[in-house]
């Protein structure tokens, strides 16, 4: 779990957004200290409040920058990241390359406009129309790292800087734990200026099991287990996992909701196709999830009913021809193919033990084996709606 380091000079509610977003379980990371520069202030109780080791350095205490790092320094050893959450000093050349690219900044307005201590002030006295806030990287200047994130804020005629200051903090609070979540997932790149943010590592935590071929499907269940993997899953599938020993959650558990009308609807709900179709670094999109109580779903494994199989038998009728038409599977895959980006979709049972060694070698899906399976998933989807066509055209 990544080390954060976290130094402040105020009240300290970006570090409040911080210590939710970890207590919540969206960032996988520890505050193993908080600093600041000045005694008796907010963030000292945020962090006592939360159980978190905190630490006045009092500048006016030191009689140079260099002692007063020196003791920064000291306490902020064995920390992965540092966090400038609201902390109102220049740090030294010499401290910067003590963590290069490892310390985040968060500030008040969208760089490279309008740097400094007086932004609100500033983006009023020249009258701009849009202001927001910016997550960069420190490095050696002013204001001057590479912009990893940014969100906008429109500035009203009658806005002070008070006013404009609270828009933008709710802004900070959302795009700050954004930040700190693309680097932990290892998706932040530096090419020259520019913060490239990539598909990254994404591990795999939970799967959604359920299939109508279950050939080697507990198997895959029982490595996935093993490594950790929360399994959800329907029926038949979820009864047959559970039956080999398998800790399963049942989908109805999940949502609050039963299987209704003979099954046909089931997983069609949204803490299924929320988790599913999240995108993961729009703080919208994860504002949501958090307000509706949505956790994403990582591995989608899904196979559809035999519709082909059923219409190849003899005097089939129309209706069990009808019932065997799958509705929530496609729905699934597709959901799950198109958010390759963050979830992996497997509808091949050869592809089982591909994946989970995968898993169990690094605990993640490379971006590029998910691209090519959900394309594998696009094509399963087509050849089933191809078939059900024909079907109906011909009958």
């Amino acid at each position: 779990m990544i080390k954060l380091g976290v130094l402040c000079s105020g009240r300290g509610t970006d570090l409040q957004s911080i210590i939710d977003a970890i207590e919540s379980g969206y960032l996988s990371a520890k505050i193993s200290i908080v600093l600041t520069d000045k005694p008796n202030v907010g963030a000292l109780e945020r962090a006592e409040a939360a159980g978190i080791k905190n630490i006045c350095v009092d500048r006016k205490k030191f009689s140079d920058r260099a002692d007063f790092e020196a003791e920064l320094l000291k306490n902020l050893d064995g920390v992965d990241l540092v966090i400038l959450a609201g902390f109102m000093r220049i740090l030294s050349p010499d401290f910067v390359r003590k963590f290069p690219n490892r310390i985040m900044n968060i500030h008040p307005s969208l760089l490279p406009s309008f740097p400094g201590a007086h932004a609100h002030r500033d983006v009023l006295a020249y009258g701009a129309k849009v202001s927001g806030c910016t997550v960069h990287f420190v490095d050696e200047g002013t204001d001057s790292g590479p912009i990893i994130l940014q969100a906008a804020v429109e500035v009203l005629e009658d806005d002070t800087e008070e006013t404009l200051a609270a828009r933008v903090l709710e802004q900070e609070h959302k795009i700050y734990p954004l930040a700190i979540k693309l680097f932990i997932d290892g998706r932040l790149k530096i090419v020259g200026r520019r913060v490239e943010i990539g598909g990254g590592k994404m591990k795999i935590k939970r799967a959604l099991i359920s299939v109508s071929n279950k050939i080697d499907v507990v198997d895959l269940a029982k490595k996935l287990s093993k490594c950790g993997v929360e399994i959800i899953s329907t029926g038949g599938t979820g009864k047959a996992i559970r039956a080999a020993g398998v800790p399963v959650t049942y989908v109805s558990d999940l949502t609050g909701f039963p299987e209704i009308m003979n099954g046909r609807v089931k997983t069609l709900n949204p803490k299924i196709h929320g988790g599913i179709l999240a995108v993961r670094d729009n703080p919208e999109h994860v504002k949501q999830m958090e307000e509706n109580g949505i956790e994403p779903i990582d591995l989608v494994v899904v196979n559809l009913y035999p519709f082909k199989k059923t219409i190849r038998k003899p005097n089939v009728t129309l209706e069990d021809a009808i019932e065997n038409i799958d509705i929530g599977g496609p729905a699934m895959i597709r959901a799950a193919a198109k958010n390759f980006k963050y979830v992996t979709v497997v509808t091949n049972p050869e592809r089982y033990d591909e994946i989970a060694q995968l898993i169990k070698d690094t605990g993640e899906v490379p971006l590029d084996v998910r691209k090519n399976l959900a394309a594998e998933a696009f094509a399963h989807t087509a050849d089933y709606d191809a078939a059900i066509t024909k079907y109906l055209s011909e009958v």
